[in-house]
């Protein structure tokens, strides 16, 4: 990967140009979506199958490399870099909820409707599908663009903290949606201890923090602690139509 302000031979760097990230992405996208595991594989090639869909990811994407080749120095350009990731992992939470814990049927189109605001489960389910792939892809190509800048710890806080997240997102599903329908919830009293690690790893990230992340054991975390659902920030609704 040859970046601006770098020298033959040199593995320090300076900044990388726009150019560079979106030609460096496009690569990943294409590479990916004929090796690698499963899931990007199945992302990646399923963005290509549909040139409009393709054509909005790069959209989207070119964008976003153009607000950290703005950064210029690279220490700010890896921040944005991650600050990017993360909010890509908020993107594809939901689908990669429902498909992990295999929420169907009525559970399915209750959240789909929580999330995007439509009565209809199929035009729902088609936003929350286009959203994660635009979201998917362009994780995998912010993971891959910072072990190319060698923050090989951002890397692995990220890993981390889509594990958190994720299962903070699945604890804050089934029990927004049991609420919904007047039911407890076992793990409720968890959903305070579980944000408040997912909120400490994602201010990690963005302070540039190079420390081996911890991911919590829920199994450890008290419950004696009190709901409080409106704070639950982490959890952003989707961009409605």
């Amino acid at each position: 990967m040859v970046l601006a302000g770098q020298e033959a031979g040199e593995r320090s760097v300076r900044y990388l140009t726009q150019s560079r990230l979106m030609l460096e992405s496009e690569q990943v996208i294409n590479g990916f979506a004929s090796h690698s595991p499963a899931v990007p594989q199945r992302v990646c090639a399923q963005l290509l199958s549909v040139p409009t869909r393709y054509a909005l990811w790069h959209v989207r994407h070119e964008q976003a490399m153009g607000a950290v080749a703005d950064a210029r120095l690279r220490q700010r350009q890896v921040l944005a870099l991650r600050a990017f990731a993360l909010g890509q992992i908020h993107g594809s939470a939901l689908v990669r909820y429902l498909r992990d814990c295999q929420v169907v049927g009525a559970a399915r189109d209750w959240t789909l409707r929580d999330f995007f605001g439509v009565t209809d489960p199929r035009h729902a389910t088609l936003l929350a599908h286009r959203a994660y792939l635009l979201a998917a892809s362009s994780h995998v190509c912010a993971v891959e663009l910072l072990d190319l800048a060698n923050d090989g710890r951002g890397v692995e806080l990220l890993v981390d903290y889509e594990q958190t997240y994720g299962q903070f997102f699945s604890m804050f599903c089934d029990y927004s949606r049991a609420k919904q329908n007047g039911e407890s919830c076992v793990l409720a009293s968890l959903l305070p201890e579980v944000r408040a690690a997912a909120a400490t790893l994602r201010r990690r990230i963005l302070e540039g923090d190079s420390r081996r992340a911890r991911r919590p054991r829920i199994d450890h975390l008290p419950r004696d602690r009190t709901l409080t659902i409106q704070a639950h920030t982490l959890v952003q609704h989707p961009h409605r139509p």
